[in-house]
């Protein structure tokens, strides 16, 4: 791996954003959700860029806990976009109501395993490298 102040985390980044987008993309029915999810790896980038900000923190170094996140999340819906596709086709013919009675969502059990993996196994190396 790459030190966490190398260049090349901005190119890892940018293939991060790649896979989060091919993952999600998938799942989503229309052009709205679509565009919603687009703004993940801009919200994503807007929290590293605050956090840097108020702890001194060199963006480049932050990086890795950006690629992390996004691939925790891409990596989290591997496999389950028939599920998502039905979800989000649910919540465009029901809105205003609860997603818990919807159909069910495995594919957010299965994001609350990949990206703590993701996102510790970043903070573990941005720590100790």
């Amino acid at each position: 791996m790459p030190e966490k102040s190398s260049p090349l985390w901005w190119l890892f980044a940018a293939i991060s954003i790649g896979v989060y987008l091919a993952a999600m993309f998938p799942g989503m029915i229309n052009s709205r959700q679509k565009i919603w999810v687009s703004c993940g790896p801009v919200a994503g980038f807007l929290a590293i860029m605050a956090f840097s900000a108020n702890y001194d923190w060199s963006l480049n170094e932050m990086l890795p806990a950006y690629c992390g996140m996004l691939l925790g999340f891409a990596l989290g819906v591997v496999g389950q976009w028939k599920a998502m596709r039905e979800f989000m086709a649910w919540r465009e013919a029901n809105p205003g109501k609860p997603d818990d009675e919807g159909p069910g969502v495995p594919w957010m059990l299965q994001i609350a395993f990949t990206l703590p993996i993701f996102l510790g196994g970043a903070i573990w190396y941005m720590n100790n490298y």
